[in-house]
């Protein structure tokens, strides 16, 4: 009797064993629209690279991400080997021009070919974007203030220029019912009207970015709201030791300029640009970066156009090949020979912006490190700055300046999905998530130019390879 139940025991145990073994022997099976296999994904959030991966993507979204094996079944429209390559969240630049101008319809062909799946347009044709996005354009993801909101005293052709608070008011809600994601304020509004603005935002609940106004310092925009600085504008100023004469010197600069006296209001602004660099005050930094971080202000520096703006004399960037994709009207108005009132500034004025891009990155650095949130933006199609391609400049300066290159990669995935409230959606590459990738030949996190070995784009679970990329970049040739 003994014998029986210890053989039925025994028996027990190796038909455990058995089905044990056939269920580990069986292959995992892995269906999806798009699969990669084997790659290495680059986790932005916590700047590490997790290796050797296998992600696969259904109906736009991201559905599994795990180690992958050589074992698993996989059947997919499309199944890339990712070998060897790096895969990371798409690219945002938040500082954009052009993207629905209808002279400039290649320059969304660029964005996509770079990897910028999503821009921030500060300044657009607010009823050309909801007709784009109507005709399902292939474009990045697109957000738009519509109109500027200046003062009189402006260069600038087409701004929105309220003579009152209640017009002010009237503005914003018109732009807001027409369907801006934001307003966008600029130098010249006065103390009221920007109060104003800032006042009926707040109470829409929607966010107001751009240049701090002359009247205004960095610290009183922030508290009022404004949820973005651009290019360190009124940064420079409300980190000086010598803020109230350099207040002086811009009403000097406005006067002379209302005058035509060209020479007077040259000497102003240089005379401004080099007490920026001169005065700059590292305990006037740190008061306003606690501010910044207070009011989850956001700061965009765009270092590649005032780089670019400040060293034309001295680098030829007419030679860039990529000029091919800019209309000659808009590269000869780069030229500085033929800008007003850039074509009069004497050398020192060349010289004093040459420093400003020094203090421009060091004002960077410290506020990074202050816990200020960056927001990568070019500001492209100004000063020899490429749609698409110069966000790649725009994080290497960046580092240059002295974040890391994981560092510089959030000011264009993350932070940009947390300004816009989309942290759920895009900004990281995870499960649930929008599938807008890149897909790169070697790791951004070893080197921040590494960003440019795009191998190909993945927008919205849709894979397009080099020679798809390659196609957007010769369609948008101008034919000069």
């Amino acid at each position: 009797m003994k014998t029986q139940v210890m053989m039925k025991i025994i028996f027990g145990i190796i038909c455990s064993i058995f089905l044990l073994s056939f269920t580990s022997c069986k292959n995992e099976e892995i269906v999806a629209d798009l699969i990669i296999t084997n790659v290495n994904i680059i986790d932005v959030e916590n700047q590490i690279t997790n290796s050797n991966q296998t992600i696969a993507i259904q109906n736009g979204k991201i559905i599994l991400i795990e180690p992958y094996s050589d074992s698993s079944v996989i059947k997919a429209e499309t199944i890339i080997d990712g070998t060897n390559k790096y895969l990371m969240p798409s690219l945002w630049d938040m500082h954009t021009h052009y993207t629905t101008s209808n002279k400039h319809k290649g320059f969304l062909n660029l964005f996509i070919a770079n990897g910028v799946l999503g821009v921030r347009d500060l300044w657009g044709n607010l009823e050309t974007r909801d007709s784009l996005v109507a005709s399902n354009t292939f474009m990045p993801r697109i957000f738009l203030s519509g109109h500027i909101m200046d003062g009189p005293f402006t260069l600038l052709q087409g701004t929105l220029q309220p003579k009152s608070v209640e017009e002010a008011t009237h503005l914003v809600d018109s732009l807001n019912q027409k369907g801006a994601d934001f307003i966008k304020v600029y130098d010249d509004l006065s103390k009221d009207i920007y109060e104003a603005i800032s006042q009926k935002c707040n109470e829409l609940n929607l966010p107001f970015s751009g240049h701090t106004p002359d009247i205004i310092t960095a610290i009183d925009a922030s508290e009022l709201g404004q949820k973005s600085i651009e290019h360190l504008n009124g940064i420079f100023e409300s980190c000086s030791s010598q803020q109230s004469r350099i207040d002086s010197l811009e009403v000097t600069f406005k006067q002379a300029f209302m005058q035509r006296n060209i020479p007077n209001a040259i000497k102003a602004f240089t005379e401004i640009e080099t007490l920026y660099s001169s005065t700059l005050d590292e305990d006037e930094l740190n008061k306003l970066s606690k501010t910044l971080v207070k009011n989850k202000t956001y700061v965009t520096p765009t270092l590649i156009t005032l780089n670019n703006h400040w060293y034309r004399k001295e680098v030829d960037f007419t030679k860039d090949s990529r000029n091919k994709y800019i209309p000659l009207e808009m590269l000869n108005g780069w030229n500085p020979n033929n800008e007003f009132p850039t074509n009069m500034f004497p050398e020192e004025t060349w010289e004093s912006g040459k420093k400003m891009v020094t203090t421009a990155k060091t004002i960077t650095n410290k506020l990074n490190k202050n816990g200020v949130k960056l927001l990568a933006g070019t500001d492209c199609g100004v000063s020899y700055v490429l749609p698409g391609f110069s966000i790649h400049n725009e994080l290497k300066l960046l580092v240059e300046s002295g974040l890391s290159n994981g560092e510089a990669l959030q000011t264009a995935t993350i932070n940009p999905s947390e300004y816009f409230n989309l942290s759920d959606s895009l900004g990281i590459v995870s499960v649930n998530r929008i599938a807008d990738l890149v897909l790169l030949n070697n790791n951004p996190l070893e080197n921040i130019e590494n960003t440019q070995t795009i191998y190909g784009v993945i927008q919205n679970g849709k894979y397009l390879d080099r020679n798809k990329l390659n196609q957007l970049l010769k369609t948008a040739e101008i034919k000069q």
